[in-house]
């Protein structure tokens, strides 16, 4: 139930504007991620609405689901499910909750190599900052429109059994991460858009207690 959990909400995503799909020349796609690492590092904390659409493709069955984001710079994230079910996932440092109506487990990600890859993946694709890291993946860029893409492909062995590849959007004008898509080995796959984004607004720290 944890990967589960873990890998569906790696998957954020945006319902993609239909057109031609140019790719970034190498120059090209230095200055937009050297773009997006600057706003990234300007964030100290985010906060949104979200609208979840997982689809499996072995039961072709889709679940639709909403909740609420915060992120606080460096490394705490608060994912609460609302709807249809409650379901929060807490990383604040080292340390991952999982909680659910029925259950709570706390984890210490240092000591589950796959926890600690995930994690990363997880607050690198909310803002965006981890495109400078080519030991983790291969990057190539897009835009389309408006809006630009980094397809990435995982290197690490971890992130390979889990991921065919990972695609984060960003608004041109703000350089700034509005979805990500993820497609998993399985072939399924999990969308999430962003909505009501609110930047650099102060967030309370027991948002993100791991109690």
């Amino acid at each position: 139930m944890k990967k589960i959990f873990l890998f569906a909400i790696l998957a954020l995503a945006m319902t993609l504007n239909v057109g031609a799909q140019t790719k970034l020349t190498d120059a090209q796609q230095k200055q937009v991620i050297d773009e997006v690492d600057r706003a990234a590092r300007a964030m100290s904390t985010m906060q949104c609405d979200f609208t979840q659409t997982k689809t499996m493709k072995m039961l072709k069955k889709t679940m639709n689901s909403q909740g609420l984001m915060y992120y606080k710079r460096p490394d705490k994230l608060r994912w609460q499910y609302t709807s249809p079910y409650d379901y929060t996932f807490i990383i604040n440092g080292s340390m991952v909750s999982l909680k659910s109506q029925k259950t709570h487990d706390k984890i210490d990600v240092k000591k589950n190599k796959m926890f600690d890859q995930i994690t990363k993946v997880i607050l690198n694709s909310i803002t965006g900052s981890g495109l400078k890291n080519s030991a983790d993946f291969t990057c190539v860029m897009y835009k389309n429109g408006n809006i630009y893409s980094a397809k990435l492909y995982p290197k690490k062995k971890e992130l390979k059994q889990v991921y065919q590849d990972i695609e984060i959007f960003f608004n041109a004008q703000r350089t700034m991460v509005t979805s990500v898509k993820m497609e998993e080995k399985t072939g399924d796959t999990t969308v999430i858009k962003f909505t009501n984004v609110k930047t650099n607004a102060p967030i309370n720290e027991k948002v993100f207690a791991v109690q």
